[in-house]
């Protein structure tokens, strides 16, 4: 149902507040059956309250996506595509993540910096102050919100210190567990890393920073993999494929299979399964809203003489690295989750697609917000092609300029897709 041009804040989290306090509240019920246990009325205040519960909603939501489909759509009741879509109630799923997430965070942060356990009040009236705010336990969750958001008071200093410092960091559901720990941390820190704490993703990593606060340690996980809530059909066939591969290759490199491994390939695929990712880290190459590519990321890697010898133009390295801003989050994520690529080959393989297409028909397809069909099909070629994180700059740069050879640079027509 369309809505109207402007719709005020409190309208938004009203649509808000229907969908989760009915048919969401009654799925996730069935999924986690904790909740089942919990009055209806005040159970957001419960699953705030608690990251170990609200870290298994998360969950329960990314291993059944499908029992949630129905409520993921946009205005005209389409699915969303991707997490920054749009979606009916007027914010993006990845909006709504954000909001709980630093709701969670907030309240942790004053119970156990000072000993508050009080419901969060209202922060500051705006603007929007004489329009009516819903009513109900939503009504409570906007206000949380609000709060949140809301600049510091004198009583809280210290958990507002530590919130200010983690706020704009914390936007991932996967942070969630990582809260508690998070708590440990002093503002003075957070705001030395700050986005690199998102390098750290299990509680242990918190745990060392906060034991070693002069030197930072290595992350002990792999950097972020496109979610799976935005692959196409094609790719999460392809990532079952690949798991199912990977099955087969730690049962012949563990245990009592080891003696299978006899030929010079076979201890080549092991090794090989063994060796270090050296994706580009989404957390370090994508602005903190994650919309394009954050283009003084890459400065060095354009300094590269090797990245240079394949480059259009490798002279004009100030022109280059603004040329890499116009690159979309979303293309970005799925060239590294899917094809596993460093950073100097997503510089080499990106700024020669924007030579080749132009600076019409670039930001449709791999910008902003870019074209999911297109980058996939892209994708394809390049998986058919081997191209992974161990192919050369070289092979990298003519893989591409062979894919897109003769493809018009003018921008395609209004509703179509340049087909690769």
């Amino acid at each position: 149902m369309p809505r109207p041009p402007t719709t005020s804040n409190a309208t938004i989290i009203h649509r808000i507040n229907i969908t989760l306090e009915g048919p969401v509240a009654d799925v996730m019920a069935q999924l986690v059956p904790d909740l089942k246990k919990l009055p209806r009325r005040g159970v957001l205040e419960h699953i705030l309250d608690d990251p170990e519960l609200l870290d298994r909603c998360f969950k329960a939501f990314h291993a059944n996506t499908d029992r949630f489909r129905e409520l993921l759509v946009d205005q005209h009741n389409v699915p969303v595509e991707d997490a920054n879509a749009l979606l009916a109630c007027g914010r993006s799923l990845e909006d709504v993540v954000a909001m709980v997430v630093r709701t969670c965070a907030k309240r942790h942060f004053r119970k156990r910096l000072d000993g508050d356990d009080r419901p969060l009040k209202a922060g500051r009236k705006t603007a929007a102050r004489h329009q009516p705010e819903p009513g109900g336990l939503f009504g409570k969750l906007m206000r949380m919100f609000q709060s949140a958001e809301a600049a510091p008071t004198p009583t809280r200093k210290r958990s507002e210190a530590l919130y200010n410092a983690f706020q704009e960091h914390l936007i991932h559901d996967w942070q969630v567990p990582l809260v508690p720990e998070y708590s440990t941390l002093s503002p003075q820190m957070v705001r030395r890393l700050g986005k690199r704490i998102l390098d750290y993703k299990v509680p242990e990593d918190i745990r060392r920073l906060k034991d070693n606060p002069s030197e930072l340690p290595t992350p002990s996980t792999k950097p972020d993999a496109i979610p799976e809530f935005l692959l196409s059909p094609k790719a999460k066939a392809q990532k079952d494929k690949d798991a199912e591969k990977s099955k087969t290759i730690g049962l012949t490199s563990s245990g009592a299979a080891r003696h299978e491994v006899t030929s010079a390939d076979g201890a080549a695929t092991v090794a090989a399964a063994a060796t270090t990712d050296r994706r580009a880290r989404i957390a370090e190459i994508l602005t903190p809203d994650q919309k394009r590519v954050r283009s003084a990321a890459f400065t060095m890697t354009l300094l590269d003489p090797a990245v240079r010898a394949e480059l259009p133009n490798s002279e004009q390295t100030v022109r280059l690295t603004g040329l890499l801003a116009e690159v979309g989050g979303l293309p970005a994520k799925m060239l590294v989750g899917e094809l596993g690529l460093r950073m100097d080959q997503l510089a080499v393989m990106t700024l020669i697609i924007r030579d080749i297409v132009g600076d019409e028909t670039f930001p449709r397809t791999f910008g902003v917000p870019g074209s999911l069909d297109y980058v996939s099909k892209f994708i394809e070629r390049a998986k058919a092609a081997g191209i992974d994180q161990t192919s050369s700059l070289p092979e990298v740069a003519a893989f591409t300029r062979k894919t897109l050879a003769g493809k018009p640079k003018q921008a395609p027509p209004s509703g179509a897709a340049l087909i690769i």
